[in-house]
């Protein structure tokens, strides 16, 4: 019986410990910012392409659009989970973060679109 009690403990202790060491996926997610943008980007996602590739903008709230002109298109920005846009043919979709200075790289995570070439580089300055 005794036994019994234990591996129950050490069970009950195990999946605690569990619980407490969830994972963001590395990296701090996505928060929506609060107050008004520094800058705003628009990117037109068209032919597997971005139009522009290369983004310079200041550190700050950037509110970045994105137009998908032939097609559904996403935009993600590298090592930023939970940030993307999505926006389906001939439409535009927008969403605010803020970003610290650096150099980043963002794609379209549809299936085979950053595959033919949709990406780009982002420059926070």
């Amino acid at each position: 019986m005794r036994r019994t009690a234990a591996v129950a403990v050490v069970l009950l202790l195990g999946s605690v410990a569990l619980v407490g060491c969830g994972s963001s996926g590395g990296g701090a997610a996505y928060v929506p910012p609060k107050g008004p943008a520094v800058d705003t980007v628009t990117i037109k996602g068209d032919h597997f392409a971005f139009v522009p590739d290369k983004v310079q903008v200041p550190a700050g709230i950037i509110d970045f659009k994105l137009h998908a002109i032939d097609t559904q298109h996403s935009f993600v920005i590298e090592g930023i989970p939970g940030f993307q846009i999505e926006a389906a043919s001939g439409q535009t979709a927008s969403k605010k973060i803020k970003l610290e200075k650096g150099k980043y790289t963002f794609y379209c995570n549809i299936p085979g679109h950053r595959a033919a070439g949709m990406e780009g580089t982002l420059t926070v300055g």
